[in-house]
Parts: structure tokens; C-alpha cells; sequence
């Protein structure tokens, strides 16, 4: 009826939100139908700017990261050391990570075609579906936050 609904569902990322619908029962017809896109999003901490200090980014950290995708290596990334702003913690806020998925034809033809999980995902990276891990490495190269942070809230694998 044109009505816009948001809603939250607790997945890993973006297109497992999509999954779990289809195993709730939502037919698959009645999302692609419906659905425009979805999106995951998680927090992060940020580094303190008073006391964030520059340090030689870790190659093997980085392409554990960047992993499959392979960003190119910041020469220099930005590490918590803790003062009196920050309570000694190295870090003060937060910053969101996010990943969008929009619903194209080709990934609404999968679900239709009950696809798995592995296929939709795959599409959805070929049509430029940036990964939480991908947002969160670009916080790094920024000096918002560290590889540790984006790790804690976007594991591996």
C-alpha cells in the first residue's frame, strides 16, 4: 500500500538479513516484491583525537582486514594511547559501519530461485556491495579507528 516499514533483524551482514526472512517463512516473492534494500550496520569506537598517536600499519593485519578484497595498505594508521579526555581508554565516541544492499533484478532473480546465501552475496558484491569490513577499514586508513575495533564488530570468515 506505498507504506514505508523499517525494521531490525540481528544478521552478520546485509544480505543474510534477506535469508533470514526466507526462514521465517516470508516467501520470497512477497520480498523481492516489496523490498527496495537492506542494510547492517555496526558501532566502532573512535581513537581519541587529543591522544591518538601515528603508527606503521601491520601488513598481515591489514590484508586479514581487506581479505578477499585487498584494499592498498595505509603506509601509516592511528593507535590509542589514553589521556585525561578519553579516561586513559585511547578512545572517545563512536562511529557507525555500514553496508548496503540494494535489491537489483539479477539478486532478486536468485531468491526467487531460492539461491544460497554464498550466490546472493556474491552478486551483490559484483554490483558493488561494499562489506562492513571494508567500511571499517576505510575508518582505519582515515585515522577514526583501528583494525582491532573494526575485527571486534566484523569478525573474519
Amino acid at each position: 500500500t506505498g507504506h514505508l516499514v523499517l525494521s531490525t533483524l540481528h544478521t552478520n551482514d546485509a544480505p543474510s538479513s534477506i535469508i533470514r526472512l526466507l526462514d521465517l517463512g516470508v516467501p520470497a516473492f512477497l520480498i523481492t516484491s516489496t523490498v527496495v534494500g537492506v542494510m547492517a550496520q555496526r558501532l566502532v569506537r573512535t581513537l581519541c583525537p587529543h591522544c591518538k598517536v601515528s603508527v606503521s600499519c601491520d601488513e598481515k593485519a591489514w590484508t586479514d582486514l581487506t581479505q578477499p578484497w585487498l584494499l592498498n595498505m595505509p603506509e601509516q594508521i592511528c593507535a590509542p594511547q589514553g589521556c585525561l579526555e578519553c579516561r586513559d581508554t585511547g578512545y572517545l565516541g563512536r562511529v557507525g559501519l555500514y553496508e548496503i544492499m540494494i535489491l537489483s533484478n539479477e539478486v532478486k532473480r536468485l531468491l526467487n530461485e531460492n539461491a544460497s546465501l554464498n550466490e546472493v552475496k556474491k552478486q551483490a558484491y559484483r554490483e558493488g556491495l561494499l562489506p562492513l569490513r571494508l567500511s571499517g577499514a576505510q575508518k582505519v586508513a582515515q585515522g577514526l579507528t583501528t583494525i582491532e575495533e573494526v575485527l571486534r564488530v566484523a569478525p573474519l570468515g
